[in-house]
């Protein structure tokens, strides 16, 4: 995996090729009707069909990436957040605009969808996983601050969220997609990301 600033960590490839894996395998498996193939026919799709598991592996690898590539630098936020654009940007745009022009969709309503998607996790194609990125580079700063001097505080911060999701659900909400799909739930992975590597040499 190669940054923008150059750096190059052989190692996380490896990683990031098993999560890749598993989330293609996932959509493949469910491409038709939804659900994958009976494992009794097909018992060695079964340990591959955890797509969920590879985008988790993602979220805490970018953790993990990001507290590594800024290490005990100060971040310059602005240009942080320029160079994230730039780099993820470009393709969820024309990604987007081919599922506009490929379902015929008006161009008005479609562009409040899309601005509504900064926010909720309904960006299509996969694009929701790049709402709740943006909203972990949007709490970086914090917790720079928070876990670099103590990664321990991680565990904390974790059981706030649980604490959070658990009281929605008390309230009557339905946190499956928000525990799936947002910051809410994949807060913890790319918290526990940012803490392994603070805590790799103990």
């Amino acid at each position: 995996m190669r940054s923008s600033d150059g750096s190059y960590y052989a190692g996380l490839d490896h990683v990031r090729a098993l999560a890749a894996f598993l989330v293609v395998f996932w959509h493949f498996a469910h491409w038709n009707a939804g659900y994958p193939v009976p494992f009794g026919q097909a018992a060695i799709v079964g340990p591959f069909d955890e797509g969920h598991v590879g985008v988790a592996v993602f979220m805490t690898l970018s953790g993990y990436l990001f507290a590594k590539l800024i290490g005990e630098r100060t971040i310059r936020y602005l240009p942080f957040l320029w160079n994230r654009a730039i780099r993820l940007l470009p393709l969820l745009a024309l990604v987007l605009f081919i599922q506009a022009a490929v379902h015929d969709l008006e161009w008005l309503p479609y562009l409040k969808f899309l601005a509504a998607g900064l926010i909720l996790p309904q960006l299509p194609n996969g694009g929701w996983s790049i709402t709740a990125e943006a909203h972990f580079y949007l709490m970086l700063p914090i917790l720079l601050a928070v876990l670099r001097p103590r990664p321990r505080l991680v565990l904390l911060l974790v059981g706030a969220f649980l604490a959070l999701r658990l009281g929605l659900y008390l309230t009557g909400r339905d946190i499956q997609l928000l525990a799936y799909a947002t910051i809410l739930g994949r807060f913890d992975q790319f918290a526990f990301g940012m803490a392994a590597f603070y805590l790799r040499h103990e």
